[in-house]
């Protein structure tokens, strides 16, 4: 990600040393000595990218409640993502990030954090049987649900099962308990099987996310510039009848064999499948300014499937690791109501990659790593990094192509064809240096962004201001963005933690890219354990504030976000406050969100006119067993 900051991520491989360094008590199984001994410390799990690459690790469960109330997407990547003001509507990053595909794709990307990636799947090693709930009680009818069960066939072989429900009201124009905003299912099973001389073993997962979202179209106002109307308690919606619909489905086989020592080959199969639906009951063409391009409500769909196989040889040499890949990807696009041969797209696609990937030093603290993945029709990834102690950094460039959505759609309310955008370019460099000074960590860093060929979305592409469509950057453009993170320890439990990000856009087509100059969190909070022990505790404020900018607009029939220059987001100050906790083998939380706006009369924006959380109390637990 483009940010340099301490960000989190969903469903992110843990960084090692984040685990809480405590003495747990484990279940009601006992030894000889009647000394119970499943606990988190004997459950344990690891991602198939530590497989593949040769990095074995496994994290052990994890207890800690530091951060555990931040439930909420946008805080687990540190607010760097932008989404319409309620859990689970379309997500997008605020910085620019790098292109993980370079060959075809959908082109819709803003329910990815919703689902379940490849490389995000745990799979576990337990001596017992494990489970764990995760229940969400928000204010206003926002629940979060979230289920786990695993356990070992044999000491080699193991399987599981996840679930997570997005249960979320609406906030704005409900009409009572369950008048849904969102809802989202969310599960995946699957396990691993090793031969007892360890020399094969294999992978594998199914996953299915099926994401509903009624759009709103934000909130409806006459004069946009009268800020106070956005937050009034009579508010009405611009829609009433939009939904967006995205179901994934995913298949995934991994198994590798080791030939000898530092040799070993291995095959991977995926097969995704990708359905975005935009659905209408009443036409709703005030909205989009009138612009009829095709007189039917019927629900536009674009679908998207591909079935990949990729074979490869990897081994270690000392602390060396190697990996090279062959990899073929069959895709087919569907546009519900264009021909792609009539307007130009190649929508069967057969895609052939050849790929390397090399590291030195085979440890988390201290490496060099270099990878290259090259498709067969000009187009490439290049990248590598460097880390030890004190100092990271890593550099990209990826030539790619544009997506299906943005080389042609059609819609009652949009048109677009025959785009002939050229490849787009991204190259970034980031780097931070880590300096520890008694109880404070100082960590500046610095990034660079450069753009060329730059494939963006903006408003009025036709002459008409509600008019969408995509457009192409006729130069380069320039992101700089230069950050201090700083972290403080004093009066034993207290604890500071700050973040401040200063960006500059430059270049001929600066406009396609609107950011915040300055972009900033912090957090102050106390830490203890009480009660001899029984109760470990965190209690703090989190504050997040960035400043004036024409943030990206959001077109729900599209579902893409644009370049929009008539409605400036202001600067607002986030302020939370929260309680963590955990109790034996029970965590829970309270966090009361954005307190300034029960001072300030007013709220804050996400997206211009969709209002951001109003003042609300959440309360979350969950509970694991391990018998």
């Amino acid at each position: 990600m483009f940010i340099l900051g301490s960000a989190g991520a969903f469903a992110q491989i843990p960084n090692l040393g984040e685990e809480e360094q405590e003495e747990r008590r484990g279940s009601s199984i006992l030894d000889d000595s009647t000394k119970q001994v499943y606990g988190p410390t004997t459950s344990s799990y690891t991602f198939l990218p530590n497989i593949k690459y040769n990095k074995p690790h496994y994290w052990h469960i994890d207890t800690a409640i530091l951060d555990w109330h931040r439930f909420q997407f946008p805080l687990q990547f540190n607010n760097t993502y932008q989404d319409l003001g309620n859990i689970g509507t379309a997500m997008s990053p605020i910085f620019p990030v790098a292109p993980s595909v370079i060959g075809a794709s959908p082109g819709f990307s803003l329910y990815d954090i919703y689902a379940t990636h490849s490389d995000e799947v745990k799979y576990y090693d337990t001596k017992s049987p494990y489970s764990r709930f995760k229940i969400i009680w928000g204010g206003q009818g926002r629940s979060v649900t979230e289920a786990s069960y695993t356990r070992n066939i044999n000491p080699r072989s193991n399987f599981f099962f996840d679930y997570k429900g997005l249960f979320i009201d609406k906030q704005i124009g409900r009409s009572g308990r369950g008048d849904r905003n969102v809802q989202g299912i969310n599960y995946s099973f699957g396990g691993n099987f090793g031969t007892k001389d360890g020399r094969y073993q294999a992978y594998g997962n199914f996953r299915r996310n099926n994401h509903s979202v009624d759009d709103y179209g934000g909130v409806l106002v006459e004069d946009i510039n009268a800020t106070e109307l956005f937050f009034d308690d009579d508010r009405q919606p611009n829609l009433t009848d939009a939904e967006t619909i995205e179901l994934r489905r995913n298949y995934q086989l991994y198994h590798q064999f080791k030939v000898r020592e530092g040799f070993q080959v291995y095959h991977e199969f995926n097969h995704s499948s990708q359905q975005n639906d935009f659905i209408t009951v009443e036409a709703n063409d005030a909205f989009f300014d009138e612009i009829i391009e095709i007189d039917t409500l019927a629900r536009n769909r674009s679908k998207m499937v591909y079935s990949q196989q990729e074979a490869g040889v990897k081994g270690d040499f000392g602390k060396s690791f190697y990996n090279f890949y062959y990899k073929i990807k069959n895709i087919d696009f569907d546009y519900r109501f264009l021909d792609g041969d009539t307007v130009g797209v190649e929508t069967d696609r057969l895609e052939n990659y050849v790929g390397a990937r090399l590291r030195f030093g085979n440890d988390s603290i201290s490496f060099i790593e270099a990878y290259g993945e090259f498709l067969l029709d000009g187009n490439f990834k290049l990248g590598g990094s460097i880390r030890n102690s004190w100092f990271e950094a890593e550099g990209s460039t990826a030539l790619s192509q544009p997506s299906f959505m943005q080389q042609a759609y059609l819609g009652r309310h949009d048109l677009w064809t025959d785009t002939n955008f050229d490849n787009p370019v991204t190259t970034q460099v980031k780097g931070r240096f880590k300096l520890a000074l008694g109880p404070m960590a100082v960590q500046p860093g610095a990034s660079y962004t450069l753009l060329n060929n730059y494939i963006y979305f903006r408003e009025g592409t036709s002459g008409e201001p509600r008019d969408l469509g995509p457009a192409q950057a006729g130069s380069a453009i320039s992101v700089l963005s230069g950050d201090v993170a700083l972290s403080v320890n004093f009066l034993n439990h207290m604890h500071f933690n700050a973040q401040v990000i200063y960006s500059n856009v430059s270049g001929g087509s600066a406009d396609a890219v609107q950011l915040p100059d300055i972009f900033t969190n912090s957090q102050l909070y106390y830490k203890r354990i009480s009660f001899g022990g029984n109760l470990d505790w965190q209690l703090g404020f989190d504050i997040h504030w960035r400043s004036d900018y024409f943030a990206n607009g959001y077109d729900p029939a599209i579902m893409q976000y644009f370049v929009q220059e008539s409605f400036e987001v202001p600067a607002f100050p986030v302020i939370d406050i929260f309680f963590n906790g955990k109790i034996n083998r029970g965590r829970f939380f309270f966090k009361y969100s954005n307190l300034y706006e029960l001072f300030n009369g007013t709220g804050y924006f996400t997206v211009p006119g969709y209002p951001g959380q109003s003042p609300i109390l959440d309360f979350g637990f969950d509970w694991s067993f391990y018998d």
